[in-house]
């Protein structure tokens, strides 16, 4: 479940949620949609505006001539109309998400912008939040969501890695090493978020374990590029190398 069900499960009526899986409530029942249904309703989920027909229908079915894709958007619009359940608002020439359905997506964008901002204060209590809410549409692989799943990866990475930097600034190291474990999940080869790793172990006083998370991630790096670590790395690892074993 996303980040609407996972944190107000209780007050939230209806919402959609689109990482990890699809999924719709309404008025606080779940709703099953054709596939078909579940990329219109996917799409304008996440464009957070109204949609114009003709753009919808052609982003949606790319492959085939304007008049025939015109005519499945019409056929899943009316499917979707049947259902009588209340998820969209269809204009005359554009479709829009009723505003009473929240989208976790759109949330989650919203929360990284905030704490990139450095609005830390309410953000940081969502981290886990970010941290559990791992891929867009996983399953999918239509165009447009390959877009959007790769923009919200970036940002998520960008997003774990700052509020790793302010909670070892807090000395929440628990919490420190959750986000910048998520990152290196994401992104393995990412250096960035392995240095992160080591710099909550340093801060701990667990000398072994930064040394060991360093040599894995030589390891990895060799194995996958042929590449060694960057100098940053090292001067970070470089005191630690230099205590003579007991």
């Amino acid at each position: 479940m996303g980040m609407r069900g996972a944190s107000e499960p209780a007050g939230l009526r209806s919402w959609l949620s689109l990482t990890d899986e699809f999924q719709l409530v309404i008025n606080g029942r779940e709703v099953a949609l054709p596939h078909s249904v579940e990329r219109v309703v996917a799409y304008v989920g996440l464009s957070a505006q109204p949609v114009h027909r003709m753009k919808l229908a052609g982003a949606l079915w790319p492959d085939v001539a304007e008049v025939q894709a015109a005519r499945s958007l019409r056929t899943a619009l009316w499917r979707l109309q049947r259902s009588r359940v209340p998820i969209v608002d269809v204009q005359e020439d554009r479709v829009a998400l009723q505003p009473v359905v929240r989208v976790d997506a759109i949330e989650l964008f919203d929360l990284c912008r905030e704490l990139l901002n450095d609005r830390a204060a309410e953000g940081l209590g969502w981290v886990s939040v970010l941290i559990d809410s791992t891929e867009l549409l996983p399953d999918w692989d239509d165009e447009w969501v390959v877009a959007d799943r790769e923009r919200y990866r970036m940002l998520r990475l960008q997003t774990l890695e700052f509020a790793a930097e302010r909670l070892i600034a807090r000395a929440e190291y628990g919490r420190a090493m959750e986000a910048a474990l998520a990152a290196n999940i994401s992104d393995p080869l990412r250096e960035s978020a392995r240095r992160l790793v080591i710099r909550v172990h340093l801060a701990e006083g667990n000398m072994a374990s930064a040394l060991g998370a360093y040599e894995d991630y030589r390891s990895l790096l060799d194995r996958e590029i042929g590449v060694e670590p960057s100098t940053a790395m090292q001067r970070l690892i470089g005191p630690l190398e230099a205590v003579p074993a007991l």
